[in-house]
């Protein structure tokens, strides 16, 4: 199944990669059959540009290793597109080469989304008839005599698995039909899988545990059959586990955490430091004055809250936020209502619009939060929360952000009943499938849900 799998993601890509540039003709085409302005029709660089930006953003996405629902898939592939669009175009501004109508746009990523989104159609409609497709299927014995085995042996007899499950040794005990029969050494097990022209062995005992596996890992190298192994890894099946090898020793991780891979911390620092001085300079200068006369005007007390919060692997940071509330002795305490009648007349506002946030920049800068993450609670929240729900500090592996994916999915504001489980759960899911592109459709979701406004800000 692998092995076809990978067959299968290898055709989408050529095919979309054909779509792409097939598309891109086209749409120069009618755009210039019916305006006469386009781009030069078949300029290398122009075509290289693209299907490079296509390959990139499809490789950081792991687009072509999402799981095929039509729905999932359509909503990705829109993402991707858009993704693709502005990419395109800032490259054309940077290089000032070409002059691209927004008819040809429009006919590109229309054509080129269809054609995409008509093609899994019509591989999830014929889905059933390919699979069993025998050219791919590789013939398998097991190796083993456990649950574990059971499974396996369950597993590859499924028509879709891609194996022709031929039989198991359990132990090396012989049992090719399913029948108990008496032991085989290693030899009979060879024999047997040559007679019956098997692909491949596999053994769910280790060769740590049985000094005859090492025998037939040689003897069936000899004979071109691949022995693998299936490890017993209970505890890991409902996880997003990551393994990988170091100086030799294979480890697994209870899950991944692409941020844990030091470029991948550089490039969102530096996206961090550039975005937050780039929202300083041409926005702080004129809005921080004027909220800051607005609080003044009407309430009394400083402009600013400064409030201990829990940041990255548990340190307590200082977290600056414009004040929205009177001055009240429950500010550490008691966290905010719908219905809070301590809001001054301009903090409601503030809190609904997201503009409390902005001083969260400078937190930033000092490279407390960044600019996506997990909201930073109270320290009374941390302790509480931490005793009752168990994945809760998991979300302090990363630095806390301004915004973050929880709070663009609706988790923001109430913390009672089951939402703050599930605003943990979208936390732990942005650590786990975390890339720069999920952090710029964090934000341009953010910026969407101030516009139109967020019922559940307050």
């Amino acid at each position: 199944m692998l092995r076809f799998n990978t067959i299968l993601r290898s055709s989408f890509l050529l095919l979309d990669l054909f779509l792409l540039n097939a598309t891109c003709a086209l749409s120069m085409y009618l755009c210039n059959l019916f305006t006469g302005n386009c781009s030069p029709y078949f300029s290398p660089e122009y075509f290289l540009l693209i299907n490079l930006i296509w390959l990139l953003i499809t490789y950081k996405t792991k687009y072509y290793f999402t799981e095929i629902t039509f729905y999932l898939l359509a909503r990705k592939t829109i993402s991707i597109n858009l993704f693709h669009f502005l990419l395109v175009l800032l490259c054309f501004f940077l290089i000032q080469k070409y002059n691209t109508s927004r008819l040809q746009i429009l006919i590109y990523y229309g054509l080129q989304v269809t054609g995409i989104l008509l093609s899994r159609y019509l591989y999830l409609l014929f889905q059933p008839k390919i699979q069993p497709i025998k050219y791919d299927h590789r013939r398998v014995i097991l190796v083993g005599n456990c649950e574990l085995s059971e499974k396996a042996a369950a597993y590859f007899k499924r028509p879709d698995s891609g194996y022709d499950f031929v039989g198991y040794f359990g132990e090396l005990n012989l049992n090719p039909n399913g029948n108990k029969v008496n032991p085989g050494s290693v030899d009979q097990c060879l024999e047997y899988a040559i007679a019956n022209h098997v692909d491949e062995i596999y053994s769910t005992v280790m060769p740590s545990s049985n000094d005859l596996l090492q025998e037939l890992i040689t003897k069936a190298d000899q004979h071109f059959i691949r022995v693998k192994f299936i490890p017993n890894f209970d505890m890991f099946f409902l996880r997003s586990v990551s393994l990988k090898v170091e100086n030799g020793l294979p480890v697994i991780s209870l899950r991944k955490e692409p941020l844990e891979n030091i470029e991948n911390r550089l490039v969102k620092r530096i996206f961090d430091l550039s975005f937050s001085i780039l929202f300083l300079i041409l926005f702080a200068w004129w809005i921080f004055p004027i909220l800051a006369i607005l609080i003044k005007l009407t309430s009394r007390g400083p402009v600013f809250f400064v409030q201990k919060r829990s940041g990255r692997n548990g340190e307590v940071f200082h977290c600056y936020k414009f004040r929205s509330m009177y001055v009240n002795q429950d500010a550490h305490e008691k966290s905010a209502d719908q219905d809070d009648e301590r809001f001054t007349p301009i903090g409601r506002f503030l809190r609904k619009s997201n503009l409390d946030e902005l001083p969260q920049f400078f937190n930033v800068l000092k490279g407390d939060m960044s600019v996506v993450g997990p909201r930073p609670h109270m320290l009374k929240h941390t302790d509480q929360y931490s005793k009752i729900i168990n994945t809760f500090m998991v979300r302090h592996f990363l630095k806390p952000g301004i915004t973050g994916w929880a709070q663009v999915n609706g988790y923001r504001g109430d913390l009672t009943g089951n939402k703050m489980s599930k605003r943990v759960e979208y936390d732990v899911w942005y650590l786990e499938n975390w890339s720069f592109l999920l952090d710029l459709k964090i934000i341009f979701k953010t910026i969407w849900l101030t516009a139109k406004g967020d019922e559940n800000a307050y």
